[in-house]
């Protein structure tokens, strides 16, 4: 399972992150699908670099034309001016293995929880953040899940 892949793998190198976005959602008790698996992480030009050459190792490319180190250096040039929000990756044979790296919330600012599931123990935002990620965008399925999330307290 890609999930448990990328839990694994970013454990193991010991890359700070957690499961944000729907699968989130769906860790903390509401039923909803999703194609993609959203993280976050710390944002810092030295884990950018590792990020890339971890995702890389496992078949993974980014999207975006321009490195690590750019996305770094212009992140609130791109946020600004091109509205980038995520770090998109894919793996060009299994394009259902996509990963998008949030770039508007650090990982430094969140609360982090392990949550015990049928594929082992994952590390998913708290409630609480995953709350105000969501209550920030004006997205339909984001105001949906809020309602939802709400619920759970």
């Amino acid at each position: 399972m890609f999930l448990k892949k990328i839990q694994d793998k970013l454990s193991k190198e010991g890359i700070p992150f957690a499961i944000v976005g729907g699968y989130a959602v769906a860790i903390h008790g509401v039923a909803r699908g999703t194609f993609d698996l959203d993280v976050i992480t710390e944002i810092s030009e030295e884990n950018f670099l590792k990020l890339e050459s971890i995702l890389g190792s496992i078949g993974l490319k980014s999207i975006l034309p321009i490195s690590a180190t750019e996305i770094f250096r212009n992140l609130e040039l791109y946020q600004r001016e091109k509205n980038l929000i995520a770090w998109n990756f894919v793996n060009p044979e299994r394009q259902r293995e996509s990963l998008d790296i949030i770039l508007t919330e650090d990982i430094r600012n969140c609360k982090i929880e392990q949550v015990k599931t049928d594929f082992g123990s994952l590390t998913v935002i708290s409630l609480e953040d995953l709350i105000r990620m969501k209550s920030k965008t004006n997205r339909a399925q984001d105001i949906e899940d809020v309602r939802a999330l709400r619920k759970l307290k």
